[in-house]
């Protein structure tokens, strides 16, 4: 494990309240692994094996019914781990994952993380936050999907974009556009029209790149909120110091 995997890992909420030496220690077991676009992580309905922690590249979680029809779930970029829920229960997989690059995962066995949980109070409290973390992104995520348009939902994401770049106005979409249409459950036609629509919002495409005229005033028209549309990565369990 390189220096930049170490310092990348120490980020992540669910490693960072950790100390150093018992972090060592839990990730004395875990595998690096290089995987390249449109690899296979796992399957829907498959045990959990490992918690993956992904710390380069971009990983997409796709849900599939009996008919074969699919839809993107989640995308995963760096730091981030997924699929925390199945590993501590050791449920099925709801998801499958593939990778959308070429990307960097750290593996960690998932029955050495489910002992660890009955030995280290500070690794359960840092998973209880982690998983409430998932959580209320997944409540957001759904409240987005049933409280604003398509128009509406394109706009917001444009604006978090905006902010997380902090950009005036100029940004990088982060994926291909059929997988931003996946993601946010339209076809690449609804959010073709849906980019037309936001033209006279002040919206420009430039191939993978966006321009904005006024982020604030997207903002207002596509009603972001802090309730709705705040990115919570360190969640805590309040009073532990964890």
């Amino acid at each position: 494990m390189t220096a930049t995997d170490r310092e990348m890992i120490s980020r992540l909420p669910l490693f960072g309240a950790l100390t150093e030496e018992y972090r060592h220690k839990l990730l004395a077991t875990a595998i690096l692994r290089e995987v390249e676009a449109g690899d296979i992580l796992f399957g829907q309905g498959n045990p959990p094996e490992y918690l993956h922690v992904l710390l380069k590249g971009a990983v997409e979680l796709r849900g599939a019914d009996r008919l074969g029809n699919e839809a993107i779930v989640e995308v995963v970029q760096p730091p981030d781990c997924f699929i925390l829920a199945a590993v501590v229960t050791n449920a099925p997989l709801l998801m499958g994952a593939r990778a959308l690059e070429a990307s960097r995962l750290l593996l960690i066995p998932a029955d050495h993380l489910r002992q660890e949980l009955h030995a280290e109070p500070a690794l359960a409290l840092a998973l209880l936050g982690a998983m409430a973390s998932h959580y209320r992104g997944m409540v957001r995520q759904i409240k987005d999907l049933k409280l604003r348009t398509s128009v509406e939902r394109l706009g917001s994401f444009l604006v978090q974009l905006a902010r997380e770049q902090q950009s005036s106005g100029q940004i990088q979409l982060p994926y291909p556009k059929r997988v931003l249409a996946d993601r946010m459950g339209i076809t690449p036609e609804h959010l073709s029209r849906a980019f037309a629509r936001l033209r006279e919002r002040g919206v420009h495409m430039r191939g993978s790149r966006v321009v904005i005229d006024d982020v604030e005033t997207l903002a207002a028209y596509c009603r972001v909120d802090t309730v709705l549309d705040s990115v919570e990565r360190e969640l805590r369990v309040p009073g532990t110091g964890v």
